[in-house]
């Protein structure tokens, strides 16, 4: 499997666009809670030439939607690295958004832990370093209506989506799970990791402040960098030209 760069069908589910050659770079895009590939699509155009955009699809989701969803990192980065693993030749790079920033996180441990060569960089944004003590509400559990009120005030969800009864009763199950991930997660301690870290933090966003990203810091024994862009939580959304250009540097 392993030695085209070529997506094989075994591991095309879980992710959108191409593994780069050999001789180029690819960008592994972890989604936030309810999001999915959609937010990274057209960002390769915005990169460095020969950089390819992995936008990853977790379980339960787009046309994984028959698939067992995930309530737990370790059930999502354990096989995603794995199949990275079987699918990159070439130099690349994780992103995460928000909850995106834990999962790649974790799953550059993961990789650590399986003997695959680590990322260039990892890139984690939008999200508090993991170490610290996560203080918000859960919400995954919440009745129905209460879950939606909950979602309409962390934003991110378009308005659009909460006026069409039928098509919340398709997302809620993913959105449910995506937030017991958020809330299931404690941080184990471990060696910090031998990878450069880029934190990219939102102006306004009042969840994943400069001060708590700074504790990115610790989770590596090479290179940090904090950088802020002009935005709320999701900034990743609303300044996609920032963020891409910020990402070409670390790539």
């Amino acid at each position: 499997m392993v030695g085209t760069g070529t997506i094989h069908s075994p591991c095309s589910r879980w992710w959108t666009g191409r593994p780069g050659p050999a001789a180029g770079r690819t960008l592994v895009c972890l989604p936030y809670a309810g999001g999915g590939p959609q937010t990274y699509q057209g960002w390769e155009t915005s990169l460095p030439a020969a950089t390819s955009v992995l936008a990853v699809t977790p379980p339960g989701r787009g046309r994984r939607f028959a698939e067992p969803l995930c309530r737990d990192i370790p059930s999502l980065v354990e096989p995603l690295a794995r199949e990275l693993a079987a699918a990159l030749d070439g130099p690349y790079t994780l992103f995460g958004h928000s909850l995106g920033a834990t999962v790649a996180f974790e799953l550059c441990r993961e990789v650590r832990r399986i003997g695959f060569r680590p990322p260039a960089s990892l890139v984690v944004s939008g999200r508090q370093a993991p170490d610290l003590p996560w203080t918000e509400r859960p919400i995954s559990g919440l009745p129905d209506a209460d879950f939606t009120d909950a979602l309409r005030d962390l934003g991110g969800t378009p308005e659009a989506v909460f006026g069409q009864p039928e098509l919340m009763g398709l997302l809620m199950p993913s959105l449910r799970a995506d937030f017991a991930i958020v809330e299931s997660y404690r941080y184990l301690d471990e060696a910090p990791l031998d990878v450069p870290i880029l934190a990219l933090a939102g102006t306004r966003d009042q969840r994943a402040t400069e001060d708590r990203m700074s504790g990115w810091a610790r989770q590596t024994s090479a290179s940090f960098t904090l950088r802020t862009v002009d935005g709320g939580h999701f900034f990743v959304d609303t300044e996609p030209v920032c963020v891409t250009g910020l990402l070409s540097a670390a790539l």
